[in-house]
């Protein structure tokens, strides 16, 4: 059967060749919503393809965009592109993804294959600096992930770490627990996370001696790993700040071995709250992100012509489940 072409397209829809290519080049001229919808009515009954090279040629537009992702096994990560997928194939776009497993150099080697692919912009959750990247930007917008402070050649968009970490450490506080640790990450990026920063305000703020911070990797194992070892200080801890919730996850586990009560001996709350913290017991109080309005800023951001780089701070809300002593069922 032979392919669907422009014309077959515009007889269909009972319009010009010129105004079905003005609706899925996005112009010079402009179309109406309602033969707008007939075109794209008919395109999808005829299962009509358009040449997307072709179209980059004439418009120097490619309607592909491209992501860096460092680990793909992150269920928050997975959520995050997930919806940036969709909201862009709802705007026309493609996505090209691809991983770097952790390794700055393999960052690069993928970064400089999809501006080669001629994305228009390139999503990152970047494994280093990337202001000190080599990594030619002029032609191709960078939005970076995970990274709340500014950089000059991208907009970042992130959690407010730091007013995420207070949140959760005044709600461990009025449960009583002056005695706190946190366990988070290394930073592989180069940059100063603030969730760091958060947690000695948080105590600052309260007069109280910082509690201890145990780094580690954004790990299940990671997780496991440092609370056995917390475990075993002579300062135990009543309650632990999870860095993220894949680090919980392994804290949890490390508890559950030992014999520790959540919450009643150790209270926990983790940053992220994706879907696995509602399937913990007990079930994980979280300083949730939204990963559908991270992948709403970001396609916009990316396909704005009038966007420069700049800072976005979203917030994280506290959502309060039974990990951090409330909401805990009768047994």
């Amino acid at each position: 059967m032979a392919k669907a072409t422009r014309n077959d397209v515009a007889r269909l829809a009972n319009v010009s060749t010129a105004v079905v290519s003005y609706v899925f080049n996005k112009g010079p001229r402009n179309v109406s919503e309602k033969t707008t919808k007939r075109v794209l009515d008919a395109a999808r009954k005829l299962n009509y393809q358009p040449n997307s090279i072709a179209r980059a040629l004439r418009t120097g537009n490619s309607n592909t965009l491209g992501a860096v992702i460092n680990d793909m096994t992150n269920p928050f990560n997975a959520g995050v592109y997930e919806e940036l997928e969709m909201l862009a194939a709802e705007r026309g776009y493609s996505m090209l993804f691809a991983a770097s497993h952790g390794s700055p150099e393999r960052e690069h080697f993928v970064t400089e294959q999809l501006i080669n692919r001629n994305v228009e912009a390139l999503f990152i959750s970047p494994c280093e600096n990337i202001e000190l990247s080599p990594i030619n930007t002029e032609n191709c917008k960078f939005i970076v992930f995970d990274v709340d402070t500014k950089l000059n050649n991208a907009t970042t968009i992130s959690a407010d770490y730091a007013k995420a970490v207070e949140t959760g450490m005044n709600h461990l506080f009025e449960h009583g627990h002056t005695n706190a640790a946190m366990i988070i990450g290394n930073s592989l990026n180069g940059i100063s996370d603030g969730r760091v920063k958060g947690w000695y305000h948080a105590f600052m703020k309260r007069g109280i001696p910082a509690g201890h911070i145990e780094y580690t990797s954004f790990t299940r194992d990671g997780g496991y790993q440092a609370m056995l070892r917390i475990l075993d200080s002579p300062n135990r801890p009543t309650a632990v700040f999870a860095g993220s919730d894949l680090i919980a996850l392994g804290a949890l586990r490390a508890m559950h071995e030992r014999g520790i009560r959540v919450p009643e001996e150790m209270a926990i709350i983790s940053f992220d709250g994706t879907i696995d913290s509602q399937y913990t017991y007990p079930e994980l109080t979280v300083l949730q992100q939204d990963p559908k309005a991270i992948a709403k800023l970001a396609l916009e951001t990316a396909i704005d012509q009038n966007s420069k780089p700049t800072r976005h701070l979203l917030e994280a809300k506290l959502v309060i489940r039974q990990s951090c002593g409330c909401n805990m069922k009768t047994q």
